[in-house]
């Protein structure tokens, strides 16, 4: 088995382990040692929003969308787009719906 097939799958063990730190650096050797693989960035990605790190993960996801153009990576691309769409509705701005009322309620400082 290649080092670069031991390494994903080490970190996906560790992954699954819920060791996302760990793991993160074995998708890092992954992604040095073939830059040009997208699979590294999708699984650092995953490993990043676990670890709540979202905005890094939606940097990742853009970096592994700009390998992942070529036909073959049609399915990595989807995983990819679905991340960044995860870690970007965790950065996304709280919205408040507002109501609007006719008459304010007792109590309530209208100055």
């Amino acid at each position: 088995m290649m080092q670069f097939e031991r390494d994903k799958e080490q970190g996906n063990e560790l992954y699954r382990q819920g060791l996302y730190s760990d793991a993160i650096r074995c998708y890092d050797r992954l992604i040095a040692a073939q830059p040009q693989n997208p699979v590294g960035h999708s699984n650092k990605a995953m490993a990043l929003i676990k670890l709540g790190e979202h905005a890094q993960a939606i940097e990742v996801c853009q970096q592994g969308l700009q390998l992942a153009a070529a036909p073959q990576h049609a399915a990595l691309r989807a995983k990819l787009l679905y991340r960044l769409e995860l870690a970007q509705a965790a950065v996304a701005p709280l919205r408040i719906p507002v109501v609007e009322v006719d008459e304010l309620p007792a109590g309530f400082d209208q100055s």
